[in-house]
């Protein structure tokens, strides 16, 4: 199927939003992540030992840095915001049967999958980790391409 056929497909569209909005929900984990890194204590002080033994602009241009990856991420988040104003809400736009309060990154996952011919999921409640997708994707011949498992809460359990 071409593009502009899943384009003026409804369910097509939903697809691409949800995996245009699961893209954006990587960035910004990642550059957060980056953004963390940044603000380190250990960072911080690397900077000024750099700074003490080589009198450079170090501290100047890390500042620049970290502004740009600040930037980065209200971008990201703009589009992001912009994205399910156009797709109404996000929530009631991606719905899950049955379950009225699954956290926004296992609901995108479940809309971009849930129309794909051979997908089989279903969602459990644990009381540590939260909501678990468990899913499968079967080839045309009933064979198992993939599978496997989704948590809300994947580390929960490791603060117990």
């Amino acid at each position: 199927m071409s593009d502009e056929a899943l384009v003026e497909d409804g369910k097509g569209t939903t697809r691409i939003y949800s995996q245009l909005l699961s893209l954006q929900e990587r960035i910004l984990t990642r550059l957060r992540l980056a953004r963390d890194d940044l603000e380190a204590p250990t960072t911080q002080q690397l900077v000024r030992q750099i700074r003490t033994r080589t009198g450079g602009a170090v501290t100047e241009q890390m500042g620049q840095v970290t502004q740009a990856v600040e930037d980065a991420l209200r971008s990201v988040q703009l589009c992001q915001s912009e994205l399910q104003k156009e797709l109404g809400s996000a929530p009631e736009y991606l719905p899950v049967d049955g379950i009225p309060n699954l956290p926004p990154v296992l609901r995108r996952f479940l809309a971009e999958r849930a129309e794909a011919p051979g997908f089989r999921y279903e969602v459990l409640q644990d009381p540590v980790r939260g909501w678990i997708i468990r899913w499968k994707e079967y080839t045309d011949r009933g064979t198992v391409r993939g599978r496997g498992q989704f948590y809300e809460r994947p580390y929960a359990w490791i603060d117990d």
